[in-house]
């Protein structure tokens, strides 16, 4: 197609909007309605209108979609919207027919001597604003928590204490202390090892007097409960050959597990660990 069979015929509707948009409409548009591309929009509706000036394909006779403008002005649908009905309020585009919903309307250029730009600007500040304070109320809900006053709520905190008043505190006396989490020292197995305290280890307990004597290269094991050993591995010391409880050299030998036993006020006279009974007493039906 040639540059002749393009362009607008002379005294068509298309070839006096041009003169009228270049001339006279553009230098004295308001810079708002520049600032918002309007002047780029009718460039592009008279560059797509055909000789009557109305917005249609030449073939199928099919008024052009928004969308199909949007895409020759270079913006948006919702802008290019917002734009051609502020060109409607100032008088340079009319509408021909009905507007209907879900109807693709017909658009025609006007030739209106005296655009009125004033109400251009006007519906597009209006619209601007109309957007900006629906942003803001969008913004305000995304950010109010369900409970504010804004909402209809009430703050969750709560007023008294309920169900019986704040939980009691048991200290014992020592509040300055953190209680453990670990159980109090039990038989039986010890709790895996992770976050919290863990019940003392004493396999053996302490020698009883001074912690002084914690260099002591021995180990010594706890005896068990009363009744858990023979008559037979027990002997009776008067006060002059019992077992001094603060000198280790004077306490049994087992005779199980060669280990001193250490000695017990409440069970005197006793040589066998409680744990190494059953290996004595099976030793001794073998020996048998």
């Amino acid at each position: 197609m040639s540059t002749e069979e393009q362009a607008p015929a002379s005294g068509s509707v298309a070839h006096a909007y041009g003169n009228a948009l270049v001339w006279r409409w553009v230098p004295s548009m308001p810079a708002a309605l520049k600032r918002a591309h309007v002047h780029t929009l009718l460039y592009a509706l008279r560059s797509m209108a055909n000789p009557a000036g109305e917005l249609r394909f030449n073939g199928d006779r099919k008024p052009f979609r928004i969308k199909d403008i949007a895409r020759a002005a270079g913006a948006d649908e919702k802008d290019t919207r917002d734009r051609l009905e502020a060109a409607i309020k100032a008088g340079v585009v009319r509408v021909l027919g009905e507007r209907r919903r879900g109807r693709t309307a017909l658009y025609c250029l006007a030739m209106d001597p005296c655009p009125d730009w004033a109400a251009a600007v006007a519906y597009l500040e209006g619209v601007k604003g109309l957007r900006e304070e629906a942003r803001l109320k969008r913004k305000a809900e995304r950010k109010a928590a369900p409970w504010t006053e804004e909402n209809g709520g009430r703050s969750p905190e709560l007023d008294e204490t309920e169900n019986g008043g704040p939980p009691p505190e048991l200290t014992d006396g020592t509040a300055g202390e953190e209680r453990g989490t670990a159980p109090r020292p039990r038989t039986g197995d010890r709790p895996p090892n992770g976050s919290g305290d863990r019940p003392p280890n004493n396999p053996g307990g302490f020698p009883w007097g001074s912690h002084g004597r914690a260099d002591v290269g021995f180990q010594p094991q706890v005896v068990g409960p009363p009744g858990d050993q023979a008559e037979s591995h027990e002997t009776h010391h008067d006060d002059a050959t019992a077992p001094d409880p603060t000198d280790h050299t004077t306490w049994p030998i087992c005779p199980a597990c060669e280990r001193r036993v250490m000695p017990d006020p409440r069970r005197p006279g006793r040589t066998v660990h409680a744990r190494c009974e059953p290996h004595l007493a099976d030793r001794e039906r073998h020996s048998a």
